[in-house]
């Protein structure tokens, strides 16, 4: 089991920490480029790539993107109360308490730990978790958001475009499917290298804040996850990977778009540190548990 674990654990640390390493030597990544790239070419063609290959359910699906839905609403509801209990500055410091590392961390660990199959859960679960960052993430954060970029946000036309290929049992060409499985094929590691850049940029500053922040997101996620599966009565690699999602250390998107509107990005930025520095040691305990 433990040998397991760390096959599991160690390459996603050894991509992350390349990414972290090449930062300080490098100056010529630019990561926030990096996420644009993969939001709108590589985990589109990941979404319709891996949800079409797998052999789950329509049924299935629709309990993932539920299940996503719950555990951001519930994250934002115990930040929520967080801020006022501990009486904290802004609602705005809900946004990493709300949204697992579901991108970066999350699909690579769901591949590793359960296969293609947790792969596709994971990618279903994150399209969710990413239309988040551009609509509520970005609301909370910016105070405004637009109905025109949630309509054709492309992780959501990629979403709903594979669930009709799906539904309707569609043959798509072949030269299409190898062009998006070619173009899926950079998700994983541009996305960890992407983590490792993007975590030795964080100014780490308004420590009490963002550690509680931090702390809070590696506590509270693994409960929301059995949360939601015990609401939803999932079982299986559905509940497992859920709960793994959930888990997942606050997304480093929260930390950018904190700081494209000025919106508390040290204490956010504090908090992702936080969180994924603690992964290390939460995310192999919660899968002793799981596998």
């Amino acid at each position: 089991m433990f040998l397991t674990i760390i096959n599991i654990i160690l390459p996603v640390i050894f991509v992350v920490f390349t990414g972290y390493l090449w930062n300080k030597y490098n100056k010529d990544f630019n990561p926030a480029a990096i996420t644009k790239l993969v939001a709108n070419i590589g985990l589109p063609c990941l979404i319709y790539d891996s949800l079409t290959r797998s052999n789950l359910t329509i049924n299935i699906y629709f309990k993932i993107f539920l299940s996503a839905l719950l555990v951001l609403a519930i994250g934002f509801l115990f930040g929520y109360l967080l801020i006022k209990i501990f009486k904290l500055p802004s609602i705005k410091l809900t946004t990493p308490l709300m949204h697992p590392n579901t991108g970066n961390m999350g699909i690579p660990l769901s591949l590793l730990a359960f296969g293609n199959e947790g792969l596709a859960l994971a990618a279903g679960f994150a399209s969710i978790v990413m239309v988040s960052h551009f609509t509520a993430n970005t609301a909370i954060s910016s105070g405004n958001y637009s109905i025109k970029k949630i309509i054709f946000s492309p992780v959501l036309l990629s979403l709903i475009f594979s669930l009709i290929v799906l539904f309707y049992k569609i043959e798509m060409p072949n030269f299409f499917n190898s062009i998006t499985n070619i173009l899926s094929g950079f998700v994983i590691p541009l996305v960890l290298l992407s983590l490792g850049i993007s975590l030795s940029k964080i100014n780490i500053k308004k420590l009490r804040i963002g550690l509680m922040l931090g702390l809070f997101k590696l506590i509270s996620g693994p409960f929301i996850g059995l949360l939601v599966v015990y609401l939803l009565r999932l079982d299986g690699n559905v509940a497992k990977v859920i709960i793994l999602q959930a888990s997942m250390p606050a997304a480093i998107l929260t930390y950018l778009i904190a700081a494209q509107n000025n919106s508390y990005e040290q204490e956010i930025g504090t908090a992702v540190f936080v969180s994924t520095i603690g992964s290390i040691v939460s995310i192999p305990i919660i899968l002793f548990f799981l596998l």
